[in-house]
């Protein structure tokens, strides 16, 4: 609190004194006032603290400063000062409203521990006032949004759940019953159990509140619904990290799943209508390639190149096309193995040989200081990191570099490869990895591609519990950087080195 300012009423100059030194070095403000009148006048002159007065003054009494100020100025604290002989009325002081009483002599130790306690009082009771005031003001605050609140709450389309640290509800809004098809009535007040007859649905409430941390899970129809729906479990967690409760949204994604599953047979369909038409168009331009006359007259042999390369690359859109809709639905099984980095690195690199001696490019690999070894579907990886090495030799000019290296940090292997090529910019990195996305530009033109590729790496390294990293300059190359999980060759995940 502000500076303390302390009145004394007292006919002795001595007890004056004595109590402005004894209380000086607390460094409160003390006025002195020789009887009763000089103190009212001071009373209604400045504004007080503290009033320490004697009982006993010729003229107007302590009592009568005391009935002035309980009157007048209810919150200053009255300490009564008194005589061994008088005792009797400072207690009846003190039932008047007196907040303590101090009798003489005393010491100034004395003196200061009774003011203390006053000033502790007028602290507590502004403190009171305080959270008094905030406790309306919240009140005030409460009633106006709590219908705004209401409203938002009745309307939401997503159903809401709200239990307590028990698993007890305490709360819905009409949509959880409509949605989820409560049957029980009433639903508040009842563990989650006997309203949701799914143990899914349960346990992600209980592992919400257990971790404090949001579980997020899908259910199918007819698990807790005729519907689709996705789940949002968040822990009420207050400042002292203290779980209280747990609010759950269920939201109705069955429109999104059927559009999901129309692209996804949409995707099926027009692959399998396309490959094998195109595989069969493949074998004939061989054919026709392999019995051409006159080579060196038409350029038949240079036409027939260009038709070949043409359909492996739509037969390469329509894999990429299939294996992103598998992945996507979820139907893709992977068939892990512990698989030794250099191994699939080295396949990888037998097959783009052929691809980087047309443009004369070198193919180099740095395997780093140790071999090392991760859990892998080696296929979708092969394809993965194959069409990474890939892209980078089509976007590196003729005569140009990549090369392949590792490092392990942290339990997790890098895999990166680095290019000579065009670079990508800081505007179109952000979108390689969707699909059909293609970087356009002069430079570009010449270049084949579906923009399915990145699209398909994504996925597989992610699938593995992976994460991709691009780096790049426009005309100083492309490093793209894969990192997962190290595992000994049983398979087992390595420590963190």
């Amino acid at each position: 609190m502000d500076t303390v300012r302390i009145l004394v009423v007292d006919d002795e100059k001595v007890i004056r004194e004595g109590v402005d030194r004894a209380l000086a070095k607390r460094g409160y403000e003390v006025l002195k006032a020789e009887d009763g009148n000089r103190g009212l006048e001071l009373l209604q002159e400045f504004e007080f603290d503290i009033v320490l007065t004697d009982l006993m003054m010729p003229g107007l009494d302590g009592f009568a400063v005391l009935e002035w100020v309980r009157e007048n100025q209810p919150h200053v604290q009255v300490i009564v000062i008194t005589g061994f002989a008088t005792v009797t009325k400072a207690v009846t002081a003190m039932k008047q409203g007196a907040f303590d009483f101090v009798g003489k002599p005393f010491t100034p130790d004395y003196i200061r521990v009774v003011v203390d306690r006053a000033i502790e009082k007028i602290e507590m009771r502004a403190e009171t006032e305080r959270l008094r005031d905030e406790k309306n003001r919240g009140l005030v605050a409460i009633d106006k949004s709590h219908s705004r609140l209401k409203t938002v709450f009745s309307c939401m389309a997503e159903a809401v759940l709200i239990t307590d640290a028990s698993g007890v509800v305490v709360l819905h809004n009409p949509a959880a019953i409509k949605l989820l098809e409560i049957q029980t009535d009433p639903v508040i007040g009842k563990p989650l159990a006997d309203s949701i007859r799914d143990d899914a649905a349960v346990s992600m409430v209980t592992e919400a509140m257990a971790s404090s941390k949001v579980v997020s899970r899908e259910f199918t129809p007819g698990a807790i619904s005729r519907q689709y729906l996705r789940a949002h479990c968040s822990p009420v967690v207050t400042e002292k990290a203290e779980v209280i409760g747990s609010v759950t949204t269920f939201l109705d994604i069955s429109a999104h799943k059927e559009i999901d599953q129309m692209k996804s047979d949409f995707v099926a369909m027009v692959a399998h209508e396309l490959k094998s038409p195109l595989a069969s168009v493949e074998q004939m331009i061989y054919a026709l390639q392999v019995g051409c006359e006159h080579e060196a007259t038409n350029s038949c042999n240079a036409l027939h190149s260009r038709m070949t390369t043409r359909t492996k690359d739509l037969l390469r859109l329509i894999d990429n096309l299939l294996n992103l809709s598998k992945l996507e639905s979820g139907t893709v099984i992977f068939n892990r193995e512990p698989i030794k980095g250099e191994d699939i690195i080295r396949d990888v690199i037998e097959i783009a040989t052929p691809q980087a001696e047309g443009k004369q490019i070198s193919v180099n690999y740095d395997p780093g200081e140790s071999d090392w070894w991760f859990s892998i579907d080696y296929d979708h990886m092969r394809t993965a990191i194959m069409n990474i090495v890939s892209n980078s030799i089509k976007y590196t000019p003729d005569g140009g570099e990549v090369l392949l290296s590792t490092s392990i940090v942290g339990g997790f292997v890098n895999f990166s490869v680095k290019d000579s090529g065009i670079g990508i910019s800081q505007e179109d990195l952000p979108n390689i990895f969707d699909r059909f996305f293609r970087v356009k530009g002069k430079a570009t033109r010449h270049i084949t591609g579906s923009g399915l590729g990145l699209a398909l790496v994504k996925e597989v390294v992610e699938a593995h519990q992976g994460y991709i990293d691009v780096v790049s300059e426009p005309g100083e190359g492309t490093t793209f950087t894969l990192s997962f999980p190290l595992a000994r060759e049983n398979g087992s995940p390595v420590a963190d080195v």
